[in-house]
């Protein structure tokens, strides 16, 4: 029994830096692109259950669009890297969890 937490313990702690930097990059494309963390989240992630998903999302991906620019934009919703004016690096959030294929 003790053998089985101690596993689960060391699992969830080798994934706890994914979620971090996930966590990390959704608050610096809210601060790039003036939206929320949450509705970033709406645009980059997959289709959800969120409340104001019907209402907001055509026009928070708009305003998402126009903060990035049509190139960076479509990069980082292919999985690549692009970097934001302040010099940060967001990777593929795909890998960390966050799906943005549509």
């Amino acid at each position: 029994m003790k053998a089985q937490i101690a596993g689960m313990v060391l699992a969830l702690a080798a994934m706890a830096p994914a979620h971090a930097e996930r966590h990390v990059d959704l608050e610096q494309l809210a601060a790039e692109s003036g939206l929320t963390v949450r509705k970033v989240q709406m645009i980059v992630g997959t289709r959800t259950a969120f409340a104001e998903y019907p209402y907001t999302y055509q026009r928070s991906l708009e305003k998402f669009q126009k903060a990035l620019g049509p190139v960076r934009y479509e990069r980082l919703m292919s999985g690549q890297p692009i970097t934001l004016s302040n010099g940060y690096e967001v990777r593929d959030l795909r890998v960390a969890g966050v799906d943005g294929a549509r």
